[in-house]
C-alpha cells in the first residue's frame, strides 16, 4: 500500500525538523568535535527510517532536483519544499527556545558573500548529484548504502 500524502508530508517535516534542530543544537552548544558526526548520524537514520515513506528529501534543492529528473511530479515537489521550509523554521524556533539564544548565518571572517554563494552552490550540487546517483539511478538499484552515502 502506497503512503498517503499526509504520511509523506509528515515524514518530510519530521526528517527536516530533526536535521535542522540537530544542526542548530550543535552550533549553539559549540560542539565542534562531534557536531559533524551527530548531524550525519541524524540524517542517515532519518533517510533509512523515512525514505520508504516520502523519499527522504529533507531539502528543497533535492526536491527540485528530483522534480527536474521527473522522479516526482512538480506539485509534489512544491508541497515537499513548503513543508521543508516550515519544518526548518519550526526547528529554528525550538533550538533557539531550548538554548535561549540564536545565531546569524554570515560568512566567516575573511570571506564574502560571493565565497559563501559559491560554496553553497557547490555543496548543494554535490548533494543533489549524490542523491540522483545513489538513491534514484536505476543502474544502482537495489542498494542499501544510499543513506550512508548521502
Amino acid at each position: 500500500m502506497a503512503p498517503t500524502a499526509a504520511a509523506e508530508l509528515t515524514a518530510e517535516f519530521v526528517g527536516t525538523f530533526l536535521l535542522i534542530f540537530t544542526i542548530g543544537c550543535n552550533v549553539l552548544s559549540g560542539n565542534a568535535t562531534w557536531g559533524g558526526v551527530s548531524i550525519a548520524s541524524v540524517l542517515m537514520v532519518c533517510i533509512y527510517a523515512l525514505g520508504g515513506i516520502s523519499g527522504a528529501h529533507f531539502n528543497p534543492a533535492v526536491s527540485l532536483a528530483l522534480a527536474l529528473n521527473k522522479t516526482i511530479d512538480k506539485p509534489k515537489a512544491i508541497k515537499y519544499s513548503v513543508v521543508q521550509l516550515v519544518a526548518g523554521c519550526v526547528a529554528g524556533l525550538c533550538y533557539s527556545t531550548l538554548f535561549g539564544d540564536t545565531f546569524n548565518l554570515t560568512p566567516a571572517a575573511g570571506f564574502g558573500w560571493i565565497h559563501t554563494a559559491l560554496a553553497e552552490i557547490l555543496y548543494t550540487f554535490m548533494l543533489c548529484f549524490v542523491v540522483l546517483n545513489v538513491a534514484v539511478a536505476k543502474k544502482c538499484q537495489p542498494n542499501q548504502y544510499y543513506g550512508l552515502a548521502i
